[in-house]
């Protein structure tokens, strides 16, 4: 961050130079350069050359091999078999089978950087051309790359230097404006910018989990209305994606946008003398089984029967998705993508309420009872981080009825042991300890009062002390996006947790 600023300012103070900048660019500590990531911004304004950034074409076998010795490796050395940050991956690699076995926001994230730095070095046309048409085919609906503010920069940035060398066209210009827009009309009203612009899809469906637990009817016509949104904004395919993105008709990029905006004049204007709309704009984001696993979660609470279209569908695509080890990843199993505890335990507590797949019930429980830490925690991918992991296999495994099974034991224990003096939980995305947040209070609690409310006491008077008069609550950052990035607060997080936690101890 100290970096990205130092930059920032910088080149500023070359366009417009002024004391307060000045103040404090002194102020800054000289850091050395150290992640690629950063060279590359870096290279990009001039201040090094792109060939601090190269690697070796070899780098490429070493990143296969990585990838191959990953998987069989035991975990402890496995989790050592990092590339180096300090250098780039070779351009090469996006056109290796390699590329396609990585996390899909990884794919997102390096194509744009690639693409700047192959404009720089070696500028070969057929290579440009390829990154090109990937970025065009892979820009959502809405004039984001992956609804993802990062991501959508590189991209536009990317397309802004490809222009400066001379390839242009009507749809590089098009896709340029609508991402600035879509830049400028996500910020907040501070003037900053986060990474989870919305997660429209998992607060909604945790929204009516928490409130159905609570009490509220599933004929209630807040939930009716909720349930009605999520079954509208399902994927084709069976599953939901993390924001709600739907295609869009053609005549809708000529109107209002959803928050009352319209199209910038300069993409207007290209629209209309060009006759141009590319079939890429109609892309939605790709269903993930977290979210597809809570949304049908939240329609059979709500009352929804299992043969119901939208969670059949739900259900099959769930079934479909499940990986050869038993467990769910993020979006597609062994492409880049690993075993999630959060994700497979919401995937056990789905197929148990709709009451089916108990084959694919008891191969995700295997999974499970197979991955605790030495420890005798589970550690997360998406949500800070061992707390959330732990209370989630904990809450999955009681449920399927395995609470007397020892991993169980394990993961109470740990938990227990790592409550603060406060009777609160805490701990950075790195999986450190800090103060107690209200978030992962609540996510122990609720595992705890499934298992005895006696053990989840200090955690329920921790939620009523520090819930506000309003009856909300101070939120934390507690998610993560990526750990060499940051994370990201979500204010549903305070409320819907301590909601289903106290109203969990108070069932039990």
């Amino acid at each position: 961050a100290t970096l990205f600023a130092r930059l920032i300012l910088k080149q500023a103070y070359k366009q417009r130079a002024n004391s307060s900048i000045e103040n404090a660019l002194q102020r800054i500590p000289d850091i050395p350069l150290n992640l690629w990531l950063i060279k590359h911004a870096y290279a990009c304004c001039g201040e090094i050359p792109f060939s601090e950034l190269l690697s070796p074409r070899s780098m490429i076998y070493l990143i296969k091999l990585m990838q191959f010795l990953t998987p069989i490796l035991p975990r402890w050395l496995s989790s050592r078999l990092k590339p180096p940050t300090h250098i780039a991956p070779p351009v090469d690699l996006f056109f290796s089978s390699t590329f396609k076995n990585l996390f899909i926001a990884e794919q997102h994230t390096l194509v744009p950087l690639l693409l700047v730095v192959e404009l720089n070095t070696a500028e070969r046309p057929n290579r440009i051309e390829t990154l090109l048409t990937w970025l065009k085919e892979h820009r959502l609906a809405d004039g984001s790359w992956f609804c993802v503010n990062y991501i959508t920069s590189l991209s536009v940035l990317a397309l802004i230097e490809a222009r400066k060398r001379g390839y242009n066209d009507a749809e590089i210009e098009f896709m340029i404006a609508e991402g600035l827009q879509w830049l400028n009309r996500t910020r907040n009203p501070d003037g900053g910018c986060r990474e989870a612009i919305n997660l429209y899809i998992w607060d909604t469906a945790l929204s009516v989990i928490s409130l159905i637990e609570s009490g509220i009817s599933g004929g209630d016509t807040t939930i009716q209305k909720a349930c009605r949104w999520l079954i509208e904004h399902q994927n084709p395919d069976g599953g939901w994606a993390f924001s709600g993105l739907q295609k869009r008709q053609k005549d809708e990029k000529m109107g209002k946008r959803e928050n009352g905006g319209r199209l910038g004049d300069l993409a207007e204007s290209l629209v209309t003398n060009h006759q141009f709309i590319s079939n890429s704009e109609f892309t939605n984001l790709p269903s993930d089984a977290d979210d597809t696993a809570l949304s049908t979660l939240a329609l059979l609470k709500s009352g929804f029967s299992r043969a119901h279209p939208t969670v059949a569908k739900g259900l099959s695509w769930l079934q479909k998705h499940q990986g050869a080890d038993g467990s769910w990843s993020t979006y597609l199993p062994g492409s880049g993508d690993v075993g999630c505890v959060s994700v497979t335990a919401h995937a056990i507590e789905a197929l148990i309420t709709a009451a089916e797949m108990e084959a694919e019930i008891q191969r995700a429980i295997l999974w499970l009872r197979k991955n605790i830490n030495k420890d005798g925690y589970w550690s997360d991918l998406w949500l800070a981080k061992n707390t959330y992991g732990t209370a989630c296999a904990l809450a999955a495994l009681i449920k399927a009825g395995q609470g007397d099974c020892i991993e169980v034991e394990r993961g109470i224990k740990w938990l227990l042991q790592a409550q603060n003096p406060d009777g609160g939980w805490g701990e950075d995305m790195l999986g450190n300890p800090i103060a107690s947040t209200v978030e992962q209070t609540a996510w122990s609690t609720y595992a705890l009062s499934l298992v005895n409310p006696e053990f989840a006491r200090t955690g329920v008077e921790f939620l009523l002390d520090t819930q506000k008069n309003s009856g909300d609550w101070d939120s934390s950052c507690v998610g993560i996006y990526w750990e060499v990035i940051g994370g990201y607060i979500d204010s549903i997080y305070s409320l819907v947790f301590p909601l289903l936690a106290l109203t969990a101890n108070r069932k039990t």
